[in-house]
């Protein structure tokens, strides 16, 4: 069951929009006093606050996604033995876990909740943009490109770092379902960026599909897409201080708080786009020294989305997949040497070793960002931080991809 879930996702939905949403049917109707009042939520006049709450939506869930399985993942080393923040760097998130499960963008890296809350709000207000005309709704196609496409990432983070979804009180799936939610929904929001000839959107939508067909291993088509992204595109999630739902929250708890520290296999790798200092002190637990990433540098740096550079080892990875070495490794070479690196030497001999250098490439020049360090561990198998935390002596636990929340199936 779903319904748990379901339910508090479409509260907060209604709160963050300031609105009470049409969409929370019967028993699971939740009522909100907002900004604006229930009887104008049909408004056509209204759309664009509403997709400018959708993008604030997700962009909260990305927050929290993106930041909590960078720690989870072998890029950091908790730092602190305050649980559950522990328990985020030390593989120990489980299903029960109300944290992870139900947890809000005011807390620590609660996923569960935001992600499902960002794409249920995308899908209720692309419904009533469906509903609405152009004649009322002024630029229409150009908001339901951004409703589709930011709930697009909503599903594609889920496919990605989910051990299973449910959605709308739906069964139990695999984390495939989400990927082909995904699929969709970038395709009919690049349809309606296209009809709009809104330029962003369209890279973006073209970026998360070639992610997704990535995920997919449709590598011809990932090819494809990747290859058409304008050259210098990118796109950060927005952040602010003025409220916790607005943080960038990887710097508040990893660098502010000292809650973690950068692995030490990330201090040495030295690589330009791996930037990574030692702080001068201390940090949540003062005899562990902290080490941070300068990727943020306050609570209001904006966190990375998507990219021309993203798109380009996505097109690697697939021409490699496909046995085009030469042409893969060819894009790899030019990245390198534009941030003033050498060609990968000795030159990779068969396949398997230059799928083995995009994952290496992916894992400098995406470090500390869009949870794709997860999402290479767990596509590509590659090993797990095991044993005991260096710097906590705390043992590692046996999380990888993020787990089914128990009381989402206990409808509680």
């Amino acid at each position: 069951m779903t319904i748990s879930i379901y339910r508090q996702a479409c509260g907060v939905a209604a709160i963050a929009a300031g609105v009470a949403l049409a969409a929370c049917k019967n028993t699971l109707d939740v009522q909100f006093p907002g900004q604006i009042p229930t009887e104008q939520i049909q408004d056509p006049t209204l759309a664009p606050v509403l997709v400018r709450s959708v993008i604030g939506d997700f962009e909260c869930a990305y927050s929290n996604y993106m930041s909590g399985s960078s720690v989870h993942s072998d890029e950091y080393e908790t730092a602190n033995s305050n649980v559950p923040l522990a328990n985020w760097g030390e593989r120990t998130i489980t299903a029960d876990e109300n944290d992870y499960a139900i947890g809000t963008c005011e807390g620590n890296f609660g996923s569960n909740l935001t992600l499902h809350t960002a794409r249920f709000q995308a899908e209720d207000v692309g419904k009533k943009l469906e509903g609405w005309t152009d004649a009322q709704v002024a630029s229409r196609a150009s908001l339901q490109a951004q409703a589709k496409i930011y709930g697009a990432y909503a599903y594609l983070m889920m496919g990605e770092g989910f051990c299973q979804v449910a959605f709308d009180g739906g069964p139990v799936s695999p984390p495939s379902a989400a990927l082909t939610l995904a699929e969709t929904r970038f395709s009919e929001g690049l349809a309606f960026a296209t009809t709009a000839n809104n330029t962003d959107m369209m890279d973006l939508a073209r970026v998360g599909t070639a992610r997704v067909k990535m995920d997919l291993k449709k590598w011809g088509e990932a090819a494809t897409f990747a290859g058409q992204v304008t050259a210098g595109y990118s796109k950060n999630a927005d952040r602010g201080q003025e409220s916790a739902r607005r943080w960038n929250k990887l710097w508040r708890l990893a660098e502010q708080t000292g809650a973690y520290t950068v692995a030490t296999a990330y201090r040495t790798m030295n690589d330009p786009r791996v930037n990574v200092v030692d702080a001068g002190r201390g940090a949540f637990n003062a005899a562990v020294r902290l080490w941070i990433t300068k990727k943020y540098t306050a609570l209001t740096s904006p966190m990375r989305l998507a990219s021309k550079i993203e798109a380009d080892l996505i097109r690697a990875d697939a021409l490699i997949q496909q046995n085009q070495i030469a042409a893969g490794m060819a894009i790899i070479n030019a990245r390198r040497q534009a941030v003033g690196l050498t060609d990968v030497t000795p030159a990779p001999a068969n396949q398997q070793e230059a799928i083995n250098v995009v994952i290496d490439e992916r894992r400098k020049e995406l470090s500390f960002e869009g949870g794709h360090r997860l999402n290479d561990l767990l596509r590509y198998n590659i090993a797990w931080k095991v044993g005991a935390n260096p710097f906590t002596n705390r043992n590692y636990g046996t999380t990888t991809c993020w787990p089914h929340p128990t009381r989402e199936t206990n409808g509680v």
